[in-house]
């Protein structure tokens, strides 16, 4: 072997290595900067929301303050300005009048539907319950009667 193969061959190994470390470099360095961008996203998040919670705080410290330091529910609570109105008073009027329910300030109905007409005759009286035999139990006992008097006291449940 030619020393001067060995050395290019040595230079062209050098060459490659030397790429490898740089694309690996630049893996870390994409990395280092993903996370630091990571980071300050989430502190700045962390930032907003203690500074929510500080400001809730100390609306409640105020409230409380203003309340003569008594820190009830009603006084730390937030403000709600009418806890009646949920929306739904639109349907409750169109259903109250598909109901036909009228309000104070309407009129009366003056009209009606007729009563309906009375029968001139009473309708026939019922026929008579048929006769029950006398062998048949009645009340509870007829179902025991009819499937037979199972008696299970000398029976071995444990056995398959």
């Amino acid at each position: 072997m030619n020393p001067e193969e060995d050395l290019a061959r040595l230079r062209h190994k050098l060459a490659g290595l030397e790429r490898e470390n740089g694309d690996r470099m630049y893996l870390v360095d994409n990395r280092a900067a993903k996370a630091i961008e990571e980071t300050q996203a989430a502190g700045d998040k962390l930032k907003q929301e203690t500074s929510a919670a500080l400001t809730a705080r100390m609306e409640q410290k105020r409230r409380a303050e203003a309340a003569g330091g008594w820190a009830t529910e009603s006084t730390l609570a937030d403000k709600v300005e009418d806890d009646g109105d949920f929306g739904f008073e639109e349907d409750e009027t169109e259903n109250e009048r598909r109901a036909g329910y009228r309000t104070a300030e309407e009129p009366p109905v003056s009209f009606r539907p007729p009563a309906p007409a009375v029968p001139s005759q009473p309708p026939p009286p019922p026929p008579p319950p048929a006769p029950v035999p006398e062998e048949r139990p009645t009340g509870r006992h007829r179902r025991a009667a009819a499937r037979g008097d199972d008696d299970f006291a000398n029976t071995d449940w444990l056995a398959t």
